[in-house]
């Protein structure tokens, strides 16, 4: 028998879209010559298309007996076994193949794959230099290569590896769209959007690749075009949940009613009720305050996935928003049974229970997640606001608003005769930047707009030298913090800071900002760019800031314990768990601030600006 031709036969049925045909004529070879590792082989790899990993991986082992020296049997029992998420087994064939053919370029590939998947970076990147160095053109790897470059902080070393790679295969999907989404992190907005185009362009039915696209318009403002990109990538993925929650978020910014989660409804149309959209639509319900239809949704989802804590923590918030507190409780407690290190879960039953008239409870189960994570905001904020309830001195020494809130008279830069010239061009700065038309749905601020992304990527004269002025004003201030390592606040003193987030907020008449805190930062701010008459002179306190309110209306404590009048020019720096929040105002004109997060050491999306 020529087991060569018959394979040869097989593989052009199987190449003409008659997949079960071949896969059946190979059964019947593989009854006739049961040994041979070629015919195993081509089955193994029929069976593993068609998605059935289990009998892949028996049927190459199988042939591994009979040929245990073919480095190929290996790497394909390495992809068979990844497959299947057995990054342990994978990598441990990937090896043997490598050993058996140290020239194996697809193999060392494999490998740096697999490693990767196993939390080994540098053995990845070890891998698929390796890979590269046998076969100097190897595209795929030189992409991986940047991945692992841009993991590791080397983001413009990861771009001048795409641009090889790119030259080694102009037409890989991979190389645009890896390019695209570096430069997005890197704020390089114009260039990320030409090479998203081109990746979409390559392969057009990706989803990826307009998701990431829609991702880089919408924060070089180019809204419109970033919506369309969004619902293309709905449409080819009706499955992806993070389109939809975007898409919903930037509609509503841009002044669209998305309360009838149009998105959510084509979905389910397309691919049925899936727990993931069933949350994502009920977290949009509770936004617009529709508790008991996110409370349909959910209890739909958890029939489904009966396990998930997710849904389980977000039934509760359900209930809880309708003040059916107990029996919003099992909730929470099911999602921390199945959760505990989830440290959301006991915030939201601490919540639950404050609200419930049990603060004593919430300080309980409020400790227990501040044992998990000590600087998580949320969990002091809400914790500080149960020890007040049941007068604990402990709130005294964790909320030190005399010490803890300092403000800064930011002065005029070399080449302003004064603060008001100053701010004048830093707000004309800022107005191009506030491109959308509404509050987002996941903020605070009410009757006003925000600047997407981060605003200190955006380079213009006024906002880098404002940048440094704030810099310095918060060297300041932690350098006048004192030392005391048993403080939730005061322990994370650091000289060196970066920015984990920063934005620019405008305020209309009747705007203000709800109570809030701010759970990505240490010290969170408010810089005051203009002000209307109304809040700069009025005796009234319109548009002031307000320290101590929860937005829970807890009771006769809760209430405003520090109010600190705007100035322009003024800088207020405060620690980011401080409940916080503004008066609103009456004017014709706009209330327009800067507002950024600190966060100690390095770790931060946005370090200092580089002095010249």
């Amino acid at each position: 028998m020529d087991i060569a031709a018959q394979l040869t036969r097989i593989e052009q049925i199987r190449a003409s879209g008659r997949t079960q045909d071949a896969e059946s004529l190979c059964r019947q070879l593989a009854a006739a010559v049961p040994n041979s590792a070629s015919v195993l082989n081509s089955l193994a790899l029929m069976v593993r298309d068609r998605g059935d990993l289990a009998e892949a991986e028996s049927l190459l082992r199988r042939a591994l007996s009979t040929a245990p020296r073919e480095a190929a049997l290996y790497n394909n029992l390495g992809n068979v076994l990844a497959a299947a998420n057995d990054f342990t087994g994978a990598e441990s064939a990937y090896r043997k193949a490598v050993e058996l053919v140290p020239g194996y370029a697809e193999a060392f590939f494999n490998l740096g794959n697999a490693v990767h998947q196993l939390g080994r970076p540098e053995q990845a990147l070890a891998a698929h230099r390796r890979a590269v160095a046998i076969k100097p053109n190897y595209a795929e790897a030189l992409v991986q290569i940047a991945v692992l470059q841009s993991e590791s902080g080397a983001k413009d070393d990861a771009l001048k590896t795409l641009k090889s790679a790119l030259a080694a295969n102009p037409r890989l999907f991979a190389c645009r769209y890896y390019a695209g989404t570096i430069s997005t992190e890197l704020h390089r907005f114009d260039e990320a959007i030409v090479e998203l185009q081109a990746a979409t362009a390559l392969s057009p039915q990706r989803f990826e690749g307009h998701y990431a696209l829609a991702k880089a318009l919408a924060q070089a403002g180019r809204e419109e075009e970033a919506l369309s990109s969004y619902q293309r990538c709905i449409q080819l993925a009706p499955e992806f949940e993070p389109a939809h929650t975007e898409f919903n978020e930037l509609s509503w910014t841009m002044g669209r009613d998305v309360r009838d989660a149009a998105t959510y409804a084509f979905a389910r149309k397309r691919v049925g009720e899936r727990p993931d959209l069933l949350l994502s639509e009920a977290e949009l319900r509770m936004r617009f305050k529709e508790a008991a239809a996110a409370e349909s949704l959910l209890r739909r989802a958890l029939e489904q996935a009966p396990e998930r804590a997710d849904l389980a923590n977000a039934l509760g918030r359900a209930l809880a928003l309708q003040e059916k507190f107990e029996e919003s409780l099992p909730f929470y407690g099911r999602a921390i049974d199945a959760e505990p290190g989830v440290i959301q879960h006991r915030q939201e039953l601490g919540v639950a229970l404050l609200k419930h008239g049990h603060p004593r409870e919430a300080v309980t189960t409020l400790e227990q997640a501040l044992a998990l994570a000590p600087h998580e905001q949320i969990t002091l904020g809400y914790l500080a606001l149960a020890l007040r309830e049941v007068g604990d001195s402990r709130y005294d020494t964790l909320v030190q608003r005399d010490r803890f809130v300092r403000t800064f008279e930011i002065a005029p830069p070399v080449g302003f005769s004064d603060v008001a010239a100053f701010n004048r061009v830093l707000g004309e700065e800022l107005e191009l930047l506030h491109t959308r038309r509404v509050a987002p749905l996941n903020q605070t601020l009410l009757n006003g707009t925000q600047t997407p992304g981060s605003l200190f990527a955006h380079h213009s004269k006024a906002l880098d030298l404002i940048r440094r002025q704030i810099d310095d004003a918060v060297a300041e201030y932690i350098a006048g913090l004192p030392d005391d390592q048993g403080h939730p606040f005061l322990s994370r003193k650091a000289s060196d800071f970066s920015l984990s987030g920063s934005w620019s907020c405008r305020l209309h008449s009747s705007g203000y900002h709800s109570n809030h805190l701010h759970n990505e930062g240490w010290i969170s701010s408010a810089y005051y760019v203009a002000l209307p008459d109304e809040v700069a002179a009025a005796p009234s306190g319109q548009g002031a800031l307000k320290f101590g309110e929860s937005k829970f209306a807890l009771g006769e404590h809760d209430r405003p314990e520090q109010i600190v009048r705007p100035a322009v020019g003024k800088l207020v720096l405060f620690p980011s768990y401080f409940w916080h929040g503004t008066v609103p105002f009456t004017s014709d004109n706009a209330r327009l601030t800067i507002a950024f997060d600190v966060v100690p050491g390095k770790a931060g999306v946005a370090p200092a600006v580089k002095r010249l």
